[in-house]
């Protein structure tokens, strides 16, 4: 495959040459005789041009071809008028060309067929390769713990915060809200219809946990345990 691609190659560089060597007209030697070796000894250094055919002038005289016909003038691309051509092939010119039509032609059919069937697919099922990514909840409403964990934790302000945290995912959930990634605490209460029972009590519960864990604010046993009986209300005596 190498060598003949190396041969193509040489072939297409070689032709016009081959093809200009072809053209030429061939002269016929001329016989000089002992006059015109004289002649041209004596014209050597006197830039005189020598490429003149003299016959001796002692032989006979030569015979005149009187059929002769004069070579046509070559004409150049840009003397030729416009629209006439030459009327020669260039043949090179047409073996370039038939070999990219051909790669192009090998391409379509070998990848056209494969395209027109992810086509005809896509056609049938437009939804088979576009799943649509859930949103994601926010981290403070991932793994959120039982409401007896919460309860056992030493430190009412860390457990404020969760204990905030749980009833308002549990609120959104049983709303049927899918909460974007973005959100925090208020975003997620805004979503909350405004029919909603006990909203109030949520929103005070949230506000509470905010000045808690932002504010560094103080929780007694107390207005613990009172916001415990509201979320308790909010999740259902039975929650755990």
């Amino acid at each position: 495959m190498r060598c003949f691609f190396v041969f193509f190659v040489l072939s297409i560089v070689f032709s016009p040459l081959t093809q200009s060597l072809a053209q030429e007209a061939v002269r016929e030697p001329v016989e000089i005789g002992e006059s015109g070796r004289d002649y041209l000894r004596s014209i050597r250094l006197r830039r005189i041009d020598t490429d003149v055919a003299y016959y001796d002038p002692s032989a006979p005289p030569p015979e005149l071809k009187t059929g002769l016909q004069p070579e046509p003038q070559r004409q150049t691309e840009g003397e030729r008028p416009r629209g006439e051509t030459s009327g020669e092939t260039d043949w090179p010119f047409l073996v370039v060309s038939g070999v990219v039509l051909a790669a192009i032609l090998y391409l379509f059919l070998r990848l056209g067929g494969r395209m027109t069937v992810s086509l005809k697919q896509e056609a049938r099922n437009p939804g088979s390769g576009r799943r649509k990514a859930l949103p994601e909840a926010p981290a403070w409403a991932e793994k959120l713990g039982t409401l007896d964990e919460i309860l056992r934790i030493d430190d009412r302000r860390r457990a404020l915060v969760l204990l905030a945290q749980k009833a308002l995912a549990a609120t959104v959930a049983a709303n049927g809200v899918l909460m974007q990634r973005s959100w925090t605490a208020r975003d997620a209460l805004r979503h909350i219809p405004d029919r909603q029972a006990q909203v109030d009590a949520l929103r005070a519960l949230v506000m509470a946990s905010e000045r808690v864990q932002f504010g560094g604010r103080d929780v007694s046993e107390d207005e613990f345990h009172q916001h415990v009986a509201d979320c308790r209300q909010l999740l259902g005596q039975g929650t755990s």
